[in-house]
């Protein structure tokens, strides 16, 4: 617990608007957002693509995304998508709050909804963080609009441990998939490292 206050204190502490989103997430909604060492890994992650387009695959209340929208530069933009109508309203009022507003475009409706009446790319980045059931074609959609040298994340990769157990639910086999397909495809550089609950990371060869 020391070490891990050490880091933070120097790496991933979160600012005033950072603390206010987590605490009305905890008031209104699913507590499920991305740590704090998360969201600087992403943020790290986008500023490292040199990232000016970035999709995100569940929005919530926008946690995430502003740690990814902060490092957009002045001309870049995000596309998040959001199935939860109360969810998107409250992530658009925080994009506002975070002065993001012009940046960031919240897209209402399921996922692969979404995706297949628009939102073609090609994308720098993309954050996938939704039912992780559909994790495995999220990511084949999003590695489809990437550009080469892209990378596409998906959180909750390690699920406390419970991706050892094949047929627990849909979610956990979801996930399960994924990292098949992630660390099975010749094109992809992969892994998952164990920040949050498990990112899992792969950079697009061609």
């Amino acid at each position: 617990m020391e070490l891990e206050q050490y880091l933070m204190e120097h790496y991933w502490s979160e600012d005033d608007l950072l603390r206010e989103v987590r605490a009305d997430i905890e008031q209104r909604g699913p507590a499920i957002q991305v740590s704090a060492e998360a969201g600087r890994l992403l943020a790290l992650l986008v500023r490292l693509a040199g990232a000016k387009r970035v999709l995100e695959l569940g929005t919530l209340f926008g946690y995430s995304g502003i740690w990814m929208a902060r490092e957009l530069p002045p001309d870049g933009h995000m596309d998040t998508v959001e199935v939860n109508p109360a969810h998107a309203d409250a992530a658009e009022h925080w994009f506002e709050r975070a002065g993001l507003a012009d940046r960031v475009t919240v897209h209402r409706g399921r996922g692969l909804d979404v995706l297949a009446a628009g939102l073609p790319g090609p994308y720098d980045a993309a954050f996938i963080d939704a039912d992780k059931a559909g994790y495995p074609e999220y990511a084949r959609i999003s590695l489809e609009r990437l550009r080469p040298g892209g990378i596409v994340i998906a959180d909750n990769m390690i699920r406390s441990g419970r991706i050892l157990r094949a047929g627990l639910d849909d979610d956990n086999d979801g996930i399960r998939t994924l990292h098949d397909l992630l660390g099975g495809d010749s094109n992809l550089v992969s892994t998952t490292v164990p920040v949050g609950d498990g990112l899992a990371m792969a950079v697009k060869r061609a």
